[in-house]
């Protein structure tokens, strides 16, 4: 991984009053053979919240009584103030070498629920991953003189927070077995044809409990789910986009009739298809 240790600010003078999303600071920064221990609780001014990642080494991660060993490719997200504490561990020649971003908002406190309910207390990301790729890109940008557009680093932060959440909720989204990438593909291109995962799996040559298993561990929903997700997403462009009756768009769009299609469409969205294209207008 090619990248250099250096912090950066952010000036922020053009932020409007209780902005939702304000970065702070951040970079890439290296603590070795040296007292480097910080309690969440008692911070002072550094409010906010906190994500930070290991590049190198490790540190020492504790929440609520139970301790980690933040090792590289692991990071983990405060609010402040909350029940944490992290340190350098004092051992010889520890060294903690890390990449972090601190912001402000309200807008980050549902990110951070979720956040914590999907991955626990510490974050398991590639080095690869859309988050890490983002945050090195802007710390190596503005190391290199490069300045913040007003907003822009609110833009910046829905962004990674939203890319942060996916990889927490569903880390198989690289997919890396070619079962599961063909049976997505699968399913995205032929979605109001297929007849089910069975027939999937047929054409796939695998069993559908085998298909099911692989694609549950990799991209962390069933491939049930994954059907009907494509299905719903057609049907919901199909409401806004066009007159058809609902039946129409139920059958076009792979499901058996018009009543089982409002019940998942209610069930995945909270409301009944004539309801969602009520609140949206007449077709034009």
């Amino acid at each position: 991984m090619d990248y250099e240790l250096g912090l950066f600010g952010v000036l922020n003078a053009d932020a409007m009053e209780e902005e939702p999303l304000l970065l702070l600071d951040g970079g890439i920064e290296r603590r070795k053979n040296e007292h480097y221990d910080f309690d969440s609780r008692q911070r002072g001014g550094f409010g906010g919240y906190l994500f930070q990642y290991t590049l190198r080494g490790e540190g020492v991660f504790i929440r609520s009584g139970r301790e980690y060993r933040v090792k590289p490719g692991c990071g983990f997200f405060i609010a402040f103030p909350e029940d944490s504490r992290y340190f350098l561990p004092k051992e010889p020649d520890a060294e903690w070498e890390f990449l972090y971003l601190h912001f402000s908002g309200q807008a980050a406190a549902p990110f951070a629920r979720r956040l914590s309910a999907a991955a626990g207390d510490l974050l398991v990301l590639d080095e690869g991953s859309g988050p890490v790729v983002m945050a090195l890109g802007l710390q190596k940008r503005l190391l290199a003189g490069g300045r913040l557009k007003p907003y822009e680093g609110g833009e910046f932060l829905y962004r990674f927070l939203c890319a942060l959440l996916r990889e927490a909720e569903a880390p198989g989204e690289v997919v890396k077995s070619p079962l599961v990438s063909q049976a997505a593909e699968c399913m995205r291109r032929d979605f109001s044809r297929l007849q089910g995962i069975e027939e999937t799996a047929r054409l796939l040559g695998v069993s559908p409990a085998h298909l099911s298993r692989c694609f549950k561990k990799e991209m962390g929903i069933t491939p049930v789910e994954f059907l009907t997700r494509q299905r719903i997403q057609a049907a919901m462009n199909a409401l806004l986009g066009t007159d058809k009756t609902v039946e129409e768009i139920a059958r076009e769009n792979g499901f058996s009739s018009g009543n089982y299609f409002c019940r998942v469409f209610r069930r995945s969205t909270g409301i009944s298809p004539a309801v969602y294209r009520s609140r949206r207008g007449p077709v034009r």
